[in-house]
């Protein structure tokens, strides 16, 4: 037996003649050659119709769709493929020479190509070096639930690569992917899971309970005076009387979908309303949240699967939830789960959906806009592709942009299409670090554009931006969206220009004179994020209990503990001192939220390494500075390990274990 390895076999090699090498048998045989017996080269036409001037037909699947076209429409087909190709070749003979970037009214988002940045900026100085790289993404985690992606615009990304750059030579490698793991898992409440799906004896229960009737005021209105002034998208007065419907029984049958809206909106309010009580009826505000929540999903999982505007909204409340506790990925899913419901009713169409009035169609809209910019936000937040497909699948009518409240939502869709253009075009594209310094620049000229064109009502009081009006009489909603977009603006420009400071801090000082200045932009956004964050803390007593915050400020300060880390104690990082110390008063502001607690003992650890830097050669002025670090951010013992030179990596483990925190068991 000669095998395809054997000389026989190789090419170019001398074969005897007596051996001829058979033809391979045809596939399928045409119609002529299978009644003439002939040898079909299960060609098209074959070789004997050819010969022979005839129609060749092949029967069956193998070639039906052939058997009616001549050889003339192949050779006509063929001809245009050339043609097409041609004209290819000279589109990208064109592109080469000139790489336009379409604005966004051109061309969509989720369509353009982030590869080929536009001219008009030169800056021959910076290496053609890639800024995406490995160490900046955490890819896996299988401490907690499963598995979960975390990329580089993540929190626990830029806290991963914090934690390697002060890992000794030589033992990165050694505690890669476990330590890396032990990062979210300590980041991770262990108790805040999905419910397991309960019976219809808790049903009767809340009944019973007359769906918490005593309590349903307070928490509501914790929902519709804070967070829903930011996603407007829940119609208050019908969500109040069908609230009466169930406290005083006027339907026999209540929808199970309203319900389970009615019982997320509670656990959202309780969660992020101020509390002057340390309990109510015996449970503070998490037992209250969490206990809501579980019964809202025990409604949502005797649903199944529904595709009605409730069950949209349920799913987005349950989402903030889950964003409030701190727990991103399943705050991604609930989130994916209300995209997709609303994509398979066809909330995003312009079509007219039997039953619905036109008010009703209204708030669809608005529903399904508010969670069009919201996913692209939160997949942005933990390095992952949004859901929602190309924009030219959305075609339902945007709000106006009127003096209402709801006039944010067109805006905050015009911002999301700058997070997506952050996120493909400087975090997922393989193009060097000039080409990506170029789209940085012009994606912060759109968002200044966009930070400009919004409308003075609702223009944050930044940096830049004197308020041309009294704003002491300007309603609720309108602060709350100030102050909201205000951080966001920075928050996103941090976001922008960090590749570029991840590149600063492995070149130390080294760094080009054109890129010093997108550093500063990176640090400045850092500094004042935590700077607007902290002024809003000192005003607005409501804002410390929105405890997603703690992401916000973790994110500006590990920013500004990067050049901290690698420079020490100098000129050139002591004004970010003072902000990462303002940090740390943000996050003991939220003390009552456990893991603020823990990532304040983080920034404290790293604080005293900083600090610590100079102890060989301390100044007076330094002397005392340690001194007062020393008493004001004492940290146990256990603590010492955040991956700092000389300490194991236990601590950060312990540091962030749960406590014992009960939350969706059961």
């Amino acid at each position: 037996m000669e095998y395809l390895g054997s000389p026989a076999h190789q090419p170019g090699l001398h074969q005897p003649a007596s051996k001829r090498i058979k033809r391979p048998r045809a596939a399928q045989a045409c119609d002529r050659c299978r009644l003439k017996k002939y040898k079909c080269n299960d060609q098209y036409p074959c070789l004997h119709c050819k010969k022979s001037d005839l129609t060749c037909i092949y029967q069956g699947n193998y070639r039906e769709r052939e058997s009616s076209r001549s050889a003339d429409y192949i050779i006509e087909l063929e001809m245009k493929v050339e043609e097409l190709t041609s004209k290819l070749r000279d589109a990208e003979a064109k592109t080469s020479t000139r790489s336009p970037i379409l604005p966004t009214a051109e061309t969509p988002c989720s369509m353009r190509d982030a590869s080929t940045p536009r001219e008009g900026i030169k800056l021959s100085e910076i290496p053609e070096e890639p800024t995406e790289s490995a160490d900046d993404k955490i890819s896996e985690f299988t401490y907690t639930d499963g598995i979960e992606s975390h990329g580089g615009t993540s929190t626990a990304a830029i806290i991963g690569h914090l934690k390697k750059t002060h890992e000794p030579k030589g033992q990165e490698k050694a505690c890669s992917r476990a330590a890396d793991s032990s990062i979210i898992s300590r980041l991770y409440i262990s108790s805040f899971s999905p419910p397991c799906t309960a019976g219809s004896g808790q049903t009767q229960a809340i009944e019973q309970q007359n769906y918490y009737f005593d309590q349903a005021h307070i928490f509501m209105n914790g929902y519709f005076e804070s967070i829903h002034y930011i996603h407007p998208f829940v119609d208050k007065e019908d969500f109040l009387a069908r609230a009466n419907d169930l406290w005083f029984n006027r339907s026999r049958t209540p929808e199970p979908s309203f319900v389970a809206l009615y019982l997320s909106v509670l656990s959202l309010g309780s969660l992020v309303r101020v509390w002057d009580e340390d309990t109510i009826a015996g449970l503070d505000r998490f037992e209250w949240s969490r206990k809501l929540f579980r019964e809202a999903q025990v409604y949502l999982d005797r649903l199944q699967f529904s595709n009605d505007l409730e069950t949209v909204q349920c799913l987005y409340m349950m989402a903030k939830v889950c964003q409030n506790e701190l727990n991103p990925n399943l705050a991604y899913m609930y989130l994916g789960l209300a995209v997709r419901t609303c994509l398979s009713a066809g909330f995003n169409r312009d079509i007219p959906c039997l039953g619905n009035s036109k008010q009703r169609s209204s708030w669809i809209s608005k529903t399904w806009w508010g969670l069009f910019s919201l996913e692209i936000e939160m997949s942005f937040s933990v390095g992952r592709p949004d859901t929602l497909g190309m924009d030219e699948y959305h075609n339902c009518s945007i709000p106006l942009r009127d003096d209402s409240e709801f006039a944010i939502i067109p805006w905050m869709i015009d911002f999301a299409q700058i997070i997506r253009q952050v996120s493909v075009q400087i975090y997922h594209s393989r193009i060097s670090l000039q080409d990506k310094l170029q789209l940085a620049l012009q994606i912060e000229m759109e968002m200044d554009r966009w930070l400009a064109r919004l409308p003075e009502m609702i223009k944050p009081d930044i940096a830049g931006h004197v308020m041309s009006r009294s704003t002491l009489r300007d309603p609720k909603w309108a602060r709350r969206q100030r102050l909201v977009l205000g951080i966001r603006y920075y928050t996103v420009k941090m976001l922008l220009f960090r590749p570029f400071l991840s590149h600063f801090t492995r070149k130390l000082r080294h760094a080009p004179n054109e890129l010093d200045r997108n550093f500063n932009k990176c640090l400045d956004s850092a500094m004042k994020t935590l700077q607007l964050v902290h002024d809003i803390y000192r005003v607005h007593t409501f804002f410390s209990c929105w405890w997603y915050n703690t992401t916000n400020v973790m994110f500006a300060i590990s920013t500004l503990l990067l050049p901290m880390s690698k420079l020490g104690m100098c000129a050139e990082t002591m004004p970010f001192l003072r902000s990462v110390e303002m940090g740390v008063e943000i996050l003991d502001a939220m003390e009552e939220f456990v893991i603020a607690r823990k990532s304040a003992e983080i920034i404290r650890h790293y604080l005293r390494d900083f600090l610590a830097s100079r102890a060989s050669r301390p100044t007076g002025e330094d002397k005392s500075l340690l001194s007062e670090v020393g008493q004001a951010f004492e940290v146990p013992k256990w603590a010492y390990g955040f991956g700092l030179p000389g300490y194991s990596f236990e601590g950060i483990a312990r540091l962030f274990d749960d406590g014992g925190v009960s939350m969706l068991d059961g």
